[in-house]
């Protein structure tokens, strides 16, 4: 299945696997949704920060920073579930989608650190390694997230 990215204008771009809409940019937000609840959001947006820690030191020609999964924390924050490392938020986890009876699907956001511009790269890296650990499954076939 194709991966693709369509400029919906002013920062803001759709992340498309097939006809299906999987994630979304929007300036220095990745996201990616369809997961069935909030630990699966939760695992893959690790997988996407992982690998966007990897691929930005690689930009930088710096040695990326060791490997801790656990790294990666949920922080609630009011109505917010925001993702940390250490006490630095780096995203967030939210129900997208569905209906209010918390039976809907849920997404994460990462954030881009500042003076980055490759978003659309970035957003290439995260997909490729969340396809690669097997996260976008089938589940994630057919699913219109906006």
């Amino acid at each position: 299945m194709s991966f693709s990215v369509f400029d919906r204008g002013e920062g803001r771009f759709d992340l498309m696997r097939g006809d299906a809409e999987i994630g979304w940019i929007a300036d220095r937000a990745i996201g990616f949704g369809g997961f069935e609840n909030p630990a699966a959001a939760h695992r893959a947006a690790a997988i996407a920060h992982e690998a966007l820690t990897g691929w930005l030191a690689r930009q930088r020609r710096i040695d990326a920073a060791p490997r801790n999964a656990g790294a990666l924390r949920v922080r609630r924050n009011g109505a917010v579930e925001q993702l940390t490392l250490g006490d630095v938020s780096v995203g967030r986890l939210f129900p997208h989608g569905g209906d209010s009876e918390g039976d809907g699907e849920y997404a994460f956001e990462l954030l881009l650190p500042p003076r980055v511009s490759a978003s659309i790269s970035a957003a290439q890296v995260m997909y490729l390694a969340l396809m690669r650990r097997g996260v976008l499954g089938e589940r994630m076939r057919g699913v219109l997230l906006v």
